[in-house]
């Protein structure tokens, strides 16, 4: 554009505003200001019949989840703990940490976009495991849930805190 007529149109712009230099313009070239390039503000609504919202499949509670995995009778009541743990974030609780456990244990976490749609793929890796070995995971992810990456770290570090026997009995 020609650097004078950019500053003319600035001023222009600058003095009237832009709703009276376009009414300007078309009067100028006898057009109607609805045929020039409309403002947002004055722009009318698109005739776009509206979408329907997609309607998911409605995720299951933890629970159900361990329902349908069928797990067995004698490690159900710890799975369901570690369900409702699971889904209150008290253990694995970014999806990271999901993926990489699920790694550890061989299963490909390709497909896993949160950490609902990974609880199927928890549920049936844990299913597989004795009840002793479930009932050490889940009081080590408690615990980690209550000390934080940093507490675990110092822990492993300097060794579980130690208690101080009261004054009066040492």
């Amino acid at each position: 554009m020609n650097a004078a007529l950019n500053r003319k149109v600035r001023s222009l712009l600058a003095r009237y505003g832009r709703e009276q230099v376009l009414k300007a313009v078309a009067d100028a070239e006898g057009a109607e200001l609805s045929q020039r390039r409309a403002t947002p503000a004055t722009r009318p609504p698109p005739k776009v019949p509206p979408t329907e919202k997609r309607v998911g499949k409605p995720r299951r509670s933890p629970l159900e989840v361990v329902e349908a995995a069928q797990v067995d009778p004698e490690i159900r009541p710890v799975m369901e703990q570690i369900a409702l743990a699971y889904e209150a974030k008290e253990i694995l609780p970014e999806p990271w940490r999901v993926r990489n456990y699920l790694e550890s244990e061989g299963v490909d976490p390709a497909r896993i976009r949160s950490r609902a749609d990974a609880l199927p793929k928890v549920v049936a890796v844990l299913a597989a495991k004795p009840r002793e070995r479930l009932e050490t995971l889940l009081g080590l992810w408690r615990k980690h849930a209550e000390l934080g990456d940093f507490g675990m770290i110092a822990e492993a570090i300097l060794g579980p805190p130690r208690t101080v026997a009261p004054a009066g009995e040492r």
